[in-house]
């Protein structure tokens, strides 16, 4: 009989010669060729004796350790108390007078098709020696004699593939656990904007030890201001998620604070005050002239964006929609000679300038195509010419120029009133952190996370548009907004607009803002004014 139960098949006299041929060959050549040392009988040249192995399939509370298997040889021609001195009857009779211990292969914890790699998944029926598969150098068996066995040379998925059992779920060593995904010790998982690894915290305890990055999107802030109700909701971006808030301040904005002679430039007289409607709306009172929604992406263009399109709105309001294209965001970021990257944030009073001393083709002529690389390119137009052949093949392009900017006093009516005479204005935007999730109604700075560190709520600047204001009624008191167009696509806030706390200067967005007269360049380069 063999350890696994299969009688082996030899006479009487192979019994007396081999001694311990109480395997099967193919447990004999699955041992061997795994490099296992055995007793040699140097006359015969046969391999037999004690070997060791690696049990799999051990379930012991020591780990894995040898599996140790015993076969008893009963002597049948011999006189267990005879010895003649040779080494085959030396042999023969430690053998037969004692137990001989080995270990056999053991696959069951090997995973992997093996019977069901056959052709046709197909087992053997009975014992076939030649139901085989491949494994580790060796074989493996399919034969339904393995269900009368230890089953150590079966293949590993000869119950389940063979006999219809159901596989055993796979043990887990780790302990890490986030959101269903399973993690072992040492392996990371980016959980939104910060990398966490699986540790063990204290002995026998396992945690995730996460990164301390604020990330632009966090829930604790959508749930703080949805909470509290303080006139707007919150929600997630998918688009901003994963996104540490610095990254966010440099994909997503890109307004730096002009120079302090810029920031004491006069303002415009704007003849006193007057009465205004209760809300205006720039895209309603002329319509189809309003630059629509544009998406910065990735690149800190802010800047350029809002500076290029105030200017192709009042030129195309001074016109009456005669020249209603916009100009190009992307010249602007790849032209201007500021020293640093366009990505990387502007002046806006700088884009003023370039639009007044070299001026823009339009966005047909030179399309916007920072938002996806995060960075500017190379200027691909002739600074002195009037004419402009458009980069890529795209036909000819006029210059447009604009006079000098003007600044407009930081109160509620001179803004007002600005905007409903000459059109949008660009503005300055302290964004905060709650800013980012804004979702619906009238935005003010709710200080969402008070007790978190300053880095957690680091601010920076951002250029918007501001096309009219309104008074929203949704509350018990009425509140005073401006309408706002931004640069983050249309898939955030009020389909890419934002309402936000008018006359109260909430969050600097009446520091400064300014306004320009629309001019352009005519084909032999005359500057014509558009008044």
């Amino acid at each position: 009989m063999t350890p696994g139960g299969r009688v082996a098949k030899q006479s009487k006299k192979q019994v007396e010669r081999k001694g311990v041929d109480c395997f099967p060959k193919r447990n004999l050549t699955a041992l061997v060729n795994h490099d296992r040392k055995w007793l040699p009988d140097v006359k015969n040249k046969t391999n037999y004796g004690i070997m060791e192995s690696w049990n799999y399939g051990n379930k012991s509370e020591l780990g894995r350790s040898p599996k140790i298997e015993i076969c008893t040889i009963i002597k049948e021609s011999l006189d267990r108390h005879t010895f003649h001195g040779d080494m085959d009857s030396l042999i023969l009779f430690l053998v037969s007078a004692s137990i001989v211990s080995f270990v056999s292969a053991d696959f069951r914890d090997l995973p992997g098709a093996y019977c069901a790699a056959r052709p046709g998944g197909k087992c053997c029926p009975g014992r076939d020696d030649t139901c085989t598969m491949p494994i580790l150098g060796t074989l493996c068996y399919c034969d339904m004699f393995c269900a009368r066995t230890s089953g150590a040379d079966c293949c590993p998925d000869f119950r389940f593939q063979c006999l219809g059992e159901i596989a055993p779920p796979e043990s887990i060593r780790a302990a890490c656990v986030n959101k269903g995904q399973v993690l072992m010790l040492g392996q990371r998982v980016k959980v939104n904007c910060n990398w966490c690894t699986c540790r063990e915290t204290s002995p026998g305890k396992t945690d995730l030890v996460c990164d301390d990055e604020p990330c632009l999107i966090r829930q604790e802030i959508i749930e703080s201001v949805n909470h509290a109700h303080f006139g707007w909701s919150a929600s997630n971006y998918s688009f901003m998620w994963g996104e540490s808030l610095a990254e966010g301040i440099e994909r997503h904005l890109g307004t730096l604070k002009p120079q302090q002679p810029v920031m004491a430039m006069h303002s415009v007289d704007m003849n006193g005050h007057r009465t205004f409607k209760q809300s205006f709306d720039s895209r309603t009172a002329w319509p189809g002239l309003i630059q629509p929604i544009r998406d910065q992406g990735i690149c800190g263009s802010s800047w350029a964006i809002a500076a290029t399109d105030v200017a192709a709105d009042r030129r195309a309001i001074l016109t009456q929609g005669a020249e209603s294209a916009g100009l190009s965001a992307q010249q602007l970021l790849d032209c201007h000679n500021d020293g640093k990257p366009g990505c990387a944030g502007g002046y806006p009073d700088r884009a003023w300038r370039f639009l007044a001393e070299r001026g823009l083709v339009s966005e047909d002529c030179y399309p916007y195509r920072s938002g996806k690389s995060g960075t500017s390119e190379v200027c691909r137009l002739n600074a002195k010419s009037a004419i402009q052949h458009c980069p890529g093949g795209r036909g000819y392009s006029q210059l447009y120029k604009t006079p000098p900017p003007y600044r407009i006093a930081n109160n509620e009516n001179d803004i007002m009133m600005e905007i409903e005479k000459n059109g949008p204005v660009q503005a300055i935007l302290l964004v905060r952190e709650d800013f980012y999730m804004y979702r619906h109604g009238v935005y003010r700075y709710t200080d969402p996370i008070p007790n978190k560190p300053d880095f957690h709520r680091k601010a920076a600047l951002h250029s918007v548009r501001i096309l009219g204001w309104g008074l929203d009624r949704t509350e018990s008191q009425p509140v005073k907004f401006w309408l706002c167009a931004n640069s983050w696509g249309r898939e955030w806030g009020e389909d890419g607009y934002f309402r936000i706390l008018r006359g109260e200067d909430e969050s600097a967005i009446e520091m400064f803002v300014v306004g320009v007269e629309a001019k352009r360049t005519n084909g032999n380069g005359n500057h014509n004014s558009l008044e």
